[in-house]
């Protein structure tokens, strides 16, 4: 089993460690992609990204900080660098050497920049949405798309998990991957229907990633028993392919 999971926008570099640290796999052409952004002016960074002057500061100097070969104290664990509602619920300073080790044989982060990471690749301070034009004005799914499949194909699990969100779901080629693939959403009842609520989902994300680490869990039906905050697996408004977890 695989699960698949989105980065954050938000990201944390201090209280670096790095005992553990694995290398990105598209090492070479995060550097491609940040050697184009680094040929754009602060107003051109700003205006691509659609963010606030602030933010285009702090990304301008990112990439322009960003190193081909970084020291280790310029760089950090993916699964620890992510800050979002997803990996604040998934928790992975609570793992243990064991947990950590099951993190990096079953789970894969997708990234703008990166591409297809592990919890332990070492990575650098980026912001690049997978939406994003860049190069030839093709967006960073166009330039992942096959990578990631590939990537994903590599990997020779029998089931992927996806817990990314449909932006980032996106850049794998479904119908090209040789397992089976499960996409779950998690709804909540509103008046009279289940609806997606995006913080609710995202923490849900995080914490069933969290439920199956600390449960080592390696079975694909053990994930429908999965009941925390009130979810439950609806049976009525899943499919083969798409699971649906629901709250009253």
């Amino acid at each position: 089993m695989l699960i698949i999971l989105s980065p954050s926008k938000t990201q944390n570099f201090s209280n670096i460690s790095l005992t553990k640290a694995s290398a990105p796999l598209y090492i070479d052409k995060a550097n491609e992609i940040i050697s184009e952004l680094k040929k754009l002016s602060l107003e051109e960074v700003t205006s691509l990204m659609s963010i606030s002057d602030k933010l285009g500061k702090d990304t301008y100097k990112n990439i322009h900080n960003f190193q081909e070969s970084p020291a280790n104290r310029f760089t950090k664990q993916a699964l620890f660098s992510y800050t979002g509602e997803v990996f604040n619920k998934i928790n992975p300073r609570s793992f243990s050497n064991e947990e950590l080790a099951f993190c990096q044989s079953n789970i894969r982060i997708l990234s703008g920049i990166y591409g297809f990471l592990k919890p332990l690749d070492q990575i650098q301070p980026y912001r690049l949405e997978m939406a994003l034009k860049l190069k030839n004005n093709h967006s960073m799914v166009q330039y992942w798309k096959q990578d990631i499949t590939n990537a994903i194909n590599r990997e020779e699990k029998d089931v992927i998990v996806n817990l990314a969100s449909n932006e980032y779901a996106s850049t794998i080629q479904k119908n090209h991957l040789i397992a089976k693939f499960i996409s779950i959403q998690f709804k909540d009842a509103k008046r009279d229907k289940y609806k997606v609520v995006g913080i609710y989902a995202k923490q849900a994300r995080g914490e069933m990633v969290h439920y199956i680490v600390k449960n080592n869990i390696e079975s694909l039906d053990s994930i429908k028993n999965f009941g925390q905050n009130g979810y439950k697996y609806n049976v009525s408004l899943s499919s083969d392919s798409d699971w649906i977890f629901t709250r009253d």
